[in-house]
């Protein structure tokens, strides 16, 4: 019983202490953001753009 005690702890010790020694993981840099190409139309369809995706309506 006792070598179970002795090695709960020594797994215990390796979890709290020495895994996060490791240091943080690297963030992969996120792509940037661009204007899409689709748009929806007033009925509510998703199409392709044919001209200049960044012409802006107003919003209400």
């Amino acid at each position: 019983m006792a070598a179970f005690y002795i090695v709960l702890e020594v797994i215990a010790f390796i979890a709290v202490i020495v895994v996060p020694l490791s240091g943080p993981k690297r963030v992969k840099k996120q792509a940037a953001a661009t204007v899409s190409s689709l748009a929806v139309t007033e009925e509510g369809y998703l199409e392709q753009l044919a001209g200049n995706p960044a012409h802006h309506l107003p919003v209400h």
